[in-house]
């Protein structure tokens, strides 16, 4: 038990470096709502590499990370997604459109709708379609 919480950490830690390139990145707004003075928080999109980086990590909004954790997501508040969706960052498409997703399912047809439209690069698509 003692060497998972150690490998944690140690992940943790890595995280914690990558701060100011995603504070730089993002101009501290929060990667998928883009709004700004807001206490961010990286979050890795998995399938996680062995060591953290920058094209697998955002950063999110506390707001956000909450709204994506209930089974049954708030329609209303993910609009957004409409824009977040077309983003050039890779861990944030996916994100957008695994939440969007998640919305289509819940029977959203805007998300629906976006998710026939979408144009996605075969990278994405194999990061969407790992475990």
């Amino acid at each position: 038990m003692a060497k998972g919480v150690s490998n944690k950490k140690a992940r943790i830690d890595a995280l914690a470096h990558l701060g100011k390139d995603l504070t730089r990145r993002c101009r501290a707004h929060c990667e998928l709502c883009g709004h700004g003075n807001r206490g961010l928080e990286a979050l890795e999109v998995e399938p996680l590499p062995a060591e953290p980086d920058l094209d697998h990590t955002m950063f999110i909004c506390e707001q956000c990370r909450q709204a994506m954790r209930p089974k049954e997501l708030n329609h209303q508040y993910w609009r957004f997604l409409e824009t977040t969706i077309w983003s050039d960052l890779p861990a944030v498409q996916v994100t957008a459109v695994r939440l969007t997703r998640r919305l289509s399912v819940q029977g959203e047809e805007w998300a629906t709708s976006l998710l026939e439209g979408l144009y996605l690069s075969p990278a994405i698509i194999e990061w969407l379609n790992e475990p």
